[in-house]
């Protein structure tokens, strides 16, 4: 995950989400990767099925599990009255 890694912190989301999503069968790690990787993309919806998809793979993915919680909070946040529609 070190190329992944090096993608996310250079901002190369693109590429990031791309090679994810090219390994194939996904573990609970690939799975937490792509929760982070759609919480930076400010989708948090997406973010959270991803956690909580991991989560389902390893319960004791604590990252994940912390993180799940901080992106509940973030989308539950979100006052849909402040976008123009």
């Amino acid at each position: 995950m070190k190329e992944f890694e090096d993608l996310f912190q250079a901002g190369r989301l693109a590429e990031a989400e791309e090679l994810l999503l090219s390994l194939g069968q996904a573990d609970d790690v690939q799975l937490y990767n792509l929760g982070r990787l759609y919480s930076r993309k400010g989708d948090e919806a997406k973010a959270i099925s991803y956690y909580s998809k991991a989560l389902e793979i390893n319960p004791n993915n604590e990252e994940a599990r912390v993180r799940l919680e901080i992106a509940k909070a973030i989308f539950s946040f979100r006052d849909p009255n402040l976008y123009n529609h």
